[in-house]
């Protein structure tokens, strides 16, 4: 879909106003179906409460959060189909069956195959009929035994012990990994020194990435081809189906102001729950970048981005530099500052997923 923002009118934006409104977000000073200031802050402030790019613009991921935040648990049934349900009726299913003892998984809102098993698992202990399917019966039982005092961590703390006991790789050979360049021809993203367009490059990284990656004995699969623009749902499916051990995302910052410059990353969190492996392996990434090529460390933060959210994998979105930054912008054209970015993302991978990481850890 075409973002919507500023100065835009009509029914989509009235609907977008409705919406906001029913979330506590009123845009009555605004004229109906008018995208003014009032709007924009009210987007905003959705935005930021829910994990994502907090830009005023209503894109794909603002709409699909929209959708979801208005659903309720026990609106609809709930089950495992193709393509997976998502909404806030999932993430308070997950959340409650969690506490519960019973494993669904991330509180990401996206009713997956675990979630589904946590399901079957509460149908048989509660001696109900086990489809898998959370209707009336089941949610009203999940309910009725909800226990409050268990910590709403639970999931945190269950993949915080899985990342614990994770079997380390002696090298990365046989491990299979999602290199994912950002944005398409269709989605180009920013602009850069030239006229250079922020898909290009990370295309161009990517590649480097990959064959660092696949010299090392990696299953690399990529994300998309140089002319195509799959969808961020489209790009976690498949690293679902791949079934990765983790996914690595290249894009490039960019900001009005072109002082802006550094490196930074993103992993899933929606103001409740964040992923420890995504922010163990941002943090590596990082970190391993700025050492490499010197750029001013931005940190790590959650992001609700689908490709995050949705994706089985520990997953982060690695912007190694601003292309909209007259210097940075150049040097990110460079294939000695392309390669040194590649070369670090290798060695991120390589403490994350091996012995090193112990190591790491130990020291």
């Amino acid at each position: 879909m075409e973002s919507i923002g500023r100065h835009a009118a009509g029914p989509a934006v009235r609907d977008i106003q409705l919406r906001l409104a029913d979330l506590g977000h009123s845009c009555s000073d605004d004229e109906p179906a008018e995208f003014g200031s009032v709007t924009e802050a009210a987007v905003r402030a959705f935005q930021q409460q829910r994990g994502l790019t907090a830009d005023g613009l209503v894109g794909p991921d603002t709409w699909r959060a929209l959708v979801e935040a208005g659903r309720s648990l026990g609106d609809r049934r709930l089950y495992l189909t193709d393509p997976m349900l998502r909404g806030d009726d999932v993430k308070e299913l997950q959340r409650r069956l969690n506490r519960l003892g019973f494993d669904a998984g991330y509180e990401d809102g996206v009713f997956g195959p675990q979630t589904a098993e946590a399901v079957r698992d509460f149908e048989l202990n509660a001696g109900l009929r086990v489809d898998g399917i959370a209707g009336r019966e089941v949610i009203e039982a999940v309910r009725r035994l909800h226990r409050q005092h268990q910590s709403a961590a639970a999931a945190t703390v269950r993949e915080r012990e899985a990342l614990r006991r994770a079997p380390r790789r002696p090298s990365l050979a046989g491990a299979r990994i999602l290199v994912d360049p950002g944005h398409g021809p269709d989605e180009p993203g920013f602009d850069g020194p030239g006229g250079v367009r922020e898909h290009h490059i990370s295309w161009q990284i990517a590649n480097r990435l990959a064959g660092r990656l696949l010299a090392r004995g990696v299953n690399v699969t990529l994300s998309r081809g140089p002319q195509t623009t799959p969808s961020k749902s489209e790009r976690a499916r498949l690293a679902n189906d791949e079934q990765v051990d983790l996914i690595l995302s290249i894009h490039l910052n960019g900001a009005d102001s072109h002082a802006a410059h550094g490196t930074a990353a993103y992993y899933f969190g929606d103001g409740e729950f964040e992923s420890e492996a995504g922010r163990e392996l941002a943090e590596l990434a990082v970190g391993a970048i700025v050492e490499q090529i010197g750029s001013l460390h931005c940190r790590c933060h959650p992001s609700a981005s689908a490709l995050l959210r949705e994706s089985r994998a520990p997953a982060v979105i690695v912007e190694p530099g601003f292309l909209t930054h007259p210097q940075e912008g150049r040097r990110l054209q460079q294939s000695r500052f392309q390669d040194g970015i590649a070369e670090a993302l290798t060695e991120a991978v390589t403490t994350f997923l091996t012995d090193e990481r112990a190591l790491a850890a130990a020291g």
